[in-house]
């Protein structure tokens, strides 16, 4: 479980099940889509 903030609705949310993704310039971070909203988050250097 990670916390990641939404910016649709400006708050922070529990995500379940976030993604491992490595950005264009190599930075890991981790995705993943908002369970209020759908809006598809990121968490940059957190991987």
């Amino acid at each position: 479980m990670a916390t990641m903030y939404c910016v649709k609705e400006r708050k922070k949310v529990n995500v379940d099940n976030p993604q491992k993704v490595t950005m264009k310039n190599g930075k890991p971070a981790l995705k993943a889509k908002c369970p209020d909203c759908g809006t598809t988050m990121f968490k940059i250097g957190s991987a």
